[in-house]
């Protein structure tokens, strides 16, 4: 296995992927979700980057996301734990879904890390 994984891809193209069916029985995207975990996504990715996670810009100097894979390579080895700790927790939680999401989860999870628990 390549120790360069690919850890993110970019937010466009997994939201993009989330359809539905409508009354004519054709899958069409689902615009509503879509939105969700591009918001989703997006806030990880600010907490990633507020919280120096991460040894690449994530944001362009207008606040736009810069939308492109990102890889093992582009991660701190704090960032990487906290991959590891409770990232997929936080995508299945509530919490990533409220407008805006709560990141107290993993506000809780990286300071543990940086605390060496």
């Amino acid at each position: 296995m390549s120790e360069n994984y690919l850890v993110w891809g970019p937010v466009a193209e997994f939201a993009g992927r989330y359809s539905m069916m409508n009354e004519k029985g054709e899958i069409v995207p689902d615009p509503e979700t879509q939105q969700m975990v591009k918001r989703k996504l997006t806030a990880l990715r600010q907490f990633f980057s507020d919280n120096k996670l991460l040894s690449v810009e994530m944001f362009e100097a207008k606040g736009n996301l810069i939308d492109i894979a990102y890889r093992r390579s582009d991660f701190t080895a704090e960032g990487i734990e906290l991959l590891r700790r409770k990232e997929g927790a936080w995508l299945k939680s509530k919490a990533s879904t409220k407008e805006p999401p709560d990141v107290k989860l993993l506000e809780k999870a990286l300071a543990e890390i940086r605390a060496g628990k």
